[in-house]
């Protein structure tokens, strides 16, 4: 799922505001919106004969086999052909399927379309389509790819509050993500019943209605943010890019509930 390729950005604010902060409340992402394509993907061959996937923020090998393979996050991925254009592939974590993904490759192979679906953490289903075309690349998979069109069929929702001053608690709903800590710009731990590893995310206030903020994997930096709020309090504007990607900024657009 895209969404979880992809972490939401962490929203907070400065301690003094707390219970005042325009950001507490909750917040349900409006995709019409939102500006969620641009992003740019790369399939080639690995070494050892596999294919390898590429995105900046994460990467791995795979082959085309049936045959269950390690990716991001802790999860593992199940290839098979149905035709030497169209494949089906499997998503597990912890032995569990969670998404199941048809993917077909136009004639002229300059379009790869995906059609995604499966369960989120709080057991609603997601049906999402994404659509990318060929940047390289001349048959098959192999080349770069970037996703010009992105439809889901629900939304993403997120409660943001306070604890305590100098305390944020912001969650998503639906992956039953969360992060709690000091708004001090330190490393918060992130957890979600369907991610394993080191992941964190660190703030720091730009100013009274926007912040910065960096989510690393094991240490590395995979994503790089910013979230303001409007003049009004009525939304949030999330932009976010991958290290090496800042001509790739996607845009969310949240509401205020």
């Amino acid at each position: 799922m895209k969404k979880s390729l992809l972490i939401c950005v962490l929203v907070c604010t400065l301690p003094a505001l707390a219970v005042d902060s325009p950001f507490t409340g909750t917040w349900k992402l409006d995709p019409s919106k939102s500006h969620l394509t641009g992003s740019t993907f790369t399939y080639s061959k690995a070494p050892n004969g596999l294919m390898h996937f590429d995105n900046g923020a994460a990467s791995g090998d795979f082959g085309i086999d049936g045959k269950e393979y390690p990716t991001t996050d802790g999860h593992t991925t199940t290839w098979t052909a149905n035709n030497d254009h169209s494949w089906t592939s499997v998503n597990k974590f912890n032995g569990t399927v969670i998404g199941t993904t048809h993917r077909e490759l136009s004639a002229d192979g300059k379009i790869y379309t995906l059609h995604a679906v499966g369960k989120q953490a709080d057991g609603t289903p997601y049906d999402e389509t994404l659509v990318y075309t060929r940047v390289s690349g001349t048959s098959g998979l192999i080349g770069k790819w970037r996703d010009t069109k992105y439809t889901q069929q629900e939304s993403s929702t997120m409660t943001i509050s306070f604890p305590s001053t100098e305390v944020i608690k912001w969650e998503f709903l639906e992956d039953k993500g969360s992060v709690t800590g000091m708004t001090d710009g330190s490393d918060l731990p992130y957890t979600s019943p369907t991610i394993s590893g080191n992941f964190t995310i660190s703030v720091k206030m730009d100013g009274p209605r926007m912040l910065s903020n960096t989510t690393k994997r094991d240490g590395k930096t995979i994503q790089y943010g910013t979230d303001t709020v409007s003049a009004d309090g009525k939304t949030i504007t999330d932009v976010s890019w991958t290290p090496g990607k800042e001509s790739e900024k996607q845009t969310g657009i949240y509401i205020k509930q």
